[in-house]
């Protein structure tokens, strides 16, 4: 009997352990949950300021000025390149050697061919002025006289034809080396050695100044009227963060693109230290000129998400996620154009870190 009692207490005492150990385990897990830390914020207050009215764009940066580097000789064989991309060069200084020995010839044979004309055309005027003579004299007949007068012409022709023949080769002998006419950086490289190049193959390489850059941008029909030469400009590329290259409008194309129906407009930028590059995206603040009042909040307070922005507005003990419009930035400060009113209260601390509806405290 004491045996059958023994058997059934098992059970028994298992059961209230195991309800001991679970009961133990979620009151450790609440204790847990309790002790996790609430962060504590900082905030400040959605301000109006006063600010330069401008008009934002974006654009692209393109070279100042850019020369795209072509043979010159009919055909050629590039013996030596001797610039890689990156490299500064000077106006006048060799790119490409081709090889030269071939136009070298040529020219040996033209000067030659131009030597016998000369003196073959000294020879027809010597003879001519001689029959001139007798012709007046009644010494040899009007053919005759005509023949020499003919003979004159000719040799003149191929005189002329042999100087244009050396001078086309010297012109050849001499583009063998080609040269920049710009001093910039050199891009764009496509040649190599031993290719053989003519001036209706593909481009060799640029050579592009970028002492100062366009940056070029599209102007909507609406907002031409406020554009024009001299306005200043403020342009920002996503390499240098927040800092500012500062421009002038230089030139408003006068007719719109005609799929786009948009004012093509180019900003010239000082890029004496090459910071900015062709093929840049950059934004553009366009300086109006006027002034206007915007509500703003301290840059710290966005957090964006696919594109979006938000700010968290304290609520209670918790935080509500608010998205907003912004719109250009002004001296660590954001234009916010819409999602929030003058005197609220926005977080500016760990808002990467927050989520909608999350616990906080608000520091003092």
């Amino acid at each position: 009997m004491k045996s059958k009692w023994k058997l059934w207490l098992i059970p028994v005492v298992l059961i209230v352990a195991f309800s001991v150990f679970k009961g133990g385990a979620s009151w450790d897990k609440k204790e847990i949950k309790q002790d996790v830390a609430v962060p504590t914020v900082a905030t400040r207050q959605v301000s109006k300021v006063n600010i330069e009215n401008s008009l934002s764009v974006t654009g692209s940066i393109e070279a100042f000025h850019q020369a795209v580097i072509f043979a010159k000789v009919p055909s050629g064989r590039v013996s030596k390149v001797a610039v890689q991309n990156g490299d500064r060069v000077a106006a006048g200084q060799s790119l490409i050697y081709l090889e030269s020995q071939s136009f070298a010839n040529t020219l040996k044979i033209n000067q030659a061919t131009l030597k016998k004309a000369e003196t073959g055309l000294a020879t027809a005027r010597s003879d001519y002025q001689r029959f001139q003579e007798l012709y007046q004299q009644g010494a040899v007949s009007q053919k005759e006289f005509e023949d020499k007068e003919a003979a004159v012409k000719l040799a003149e022709a191929e005189a002329s034809s042999a100087a244009a023949a050396v001078a086309t080769a010297e012109e050849d002998l001499q583009n063998s080396t080609i040269t920049s006419p710009i001093a910039g950086l050199v891009a764009n490289r496509s040649v190599t050695t031993g290719q053989m190049v003519s001036p209706q193959g593909s481009s060799l390489m640029s050579v592009e100044d970028l002492s100062s850059v366009y940056v070029v941008v599209n102007i909507e029909q609406k907002d031409l009227s406020m554009i024009k030469p001299g306005l200043k400009a403020d342009v920002t590329v996503d390499a240098y963060g927040n800092k500012k290259f500062t421009g002038v409008v230089e030139v408003v194309n006068p007719v719109a693109k005609k799929e786009a129906r948009v004012f093509e407009t180019k900003i010239k930028v000082d890029n004496k230290d090459i910071l900015l590059k062709p093929g840049m995206f950059a934004k553009v603040q366009i300086k109006i000129g006027e002034t206007k009042e915007v509500l703003t909040v301290p840059q710290a307070a966005l957090a964006s998400k696919q594109g979006m922005y938000f700010v968290f507005l304290p609520n209670g003990d918790k935080v509500k996620r608010q998205q907003v419009e912004i719109g250009q930035i002004i001296n660590q400060l954001v234009e916010v154009k819409s999602g929030l009113s003058e005197g609220q209260q926005v977080v500016v601390t760990n808002v990467n870190k927050l989520k909608d509806q999350d616990k906080v405290k608000i520091a003092k």
